[in-house]
Order: structure tokens, then sequence, then C-alpha cells
């Protein structure tokens, strides 16, 4: 697997998951009928979209490195994509963002969304490798 075109594919995944996460929740916002400061919430700033890009290509190399998640065998490769892109979530996202809540320093809310906005890209990120990974080999 060429490691150029699995990183390129680990950033564009992760910048079309931040942008279609917010896409859905400022949907979902406007649906139910919540005031802007609901709307504004869920639309991610610039620097936000270029720090999942940054994070699409770190969860690139660790697939890569990983060798496609080559202990799980006999799997198709969207369970590998889910896989991975939960282990990811769980081990590098959610306790960091559980801290900072429980620190009291955002509300519940808050953590909520940017947990639901990290799982979009972790697991974005892991389907991309892996189908990437498998089309490849």
């Amino acid at each position: 697997m060429e490691l150029t075109q699995l990183l390129l594919t680990g950033s564009l995944s992760g910048l079309v998951s931040v942008l279609a996460h917010s896409a859905i929740w400022s949907g979902v916002a406007l649906v139910r009928g919540h005031r802007s400061s609901a709307i504004a919430a869920a639309e991610p700033p610039l620097s936000e979209a270029v720090l999942h890009m940054g994070c699409g290509i770190a969860l690139a190399l660790l697939f890569w490195l990983s060798w496609g998640l080559a202990a799980v065998v006999d799997a198709r490769w969207w369970v590998r994509g889910i896989s991975f892109g939960a282990l990811c979530w769980i081990a590098l996202t959610l306790p960091s963002i559980a801290s900072i809540a429980l620190a009291r320093a955002i509300d519940l809310r808050s953590a909520a969304l940017i947990a639901s906005r990290w799982a979009t890209t972790s697991l974005l990120v892991g389907l991309a490798c892996a189908w990437s990974w498998h089309q490849a080999v």
C-alpha cells in the first residue's frame, strides 16, 4: 500500500467528516427549531477543520503502521475500518473529552458535540483507509 495515497485519503476524509458533521447537525438544529446560537455551535471554525485534517493524516499513518489492522482476519474491509475508527476514538478522544468535561471546563452538551464530531472523524477516516487498503491489495 502506497503511504502517500493513504495519507491523502486520511487528510481528505478528516476534512469531509468535519464538514459533514457540521452540515448534519446544523440541519438537525434547524428542524428542531433551536435558536441560532445552537446552530453556530455546530459549525466549527476553519482551524478545527485543519485540526481534523491533521488528525486524519495521523490516523492514516497509524493504520498504515498497523498493516491495515492485519490482526483482524477473515473480516470485510468495512469491519476493519469501523473497528479501527472505534478503537482510535475510544483510546485517543474519549479520555481527553471526558477529563475536560469532568473538570467542568466545558458543559456536558458541548462535550457531547465535540465527542460526536471526533467520532465522525475517527470512523470516517477508518472506513476510508480500510477501503483504500482493500482496493490496493
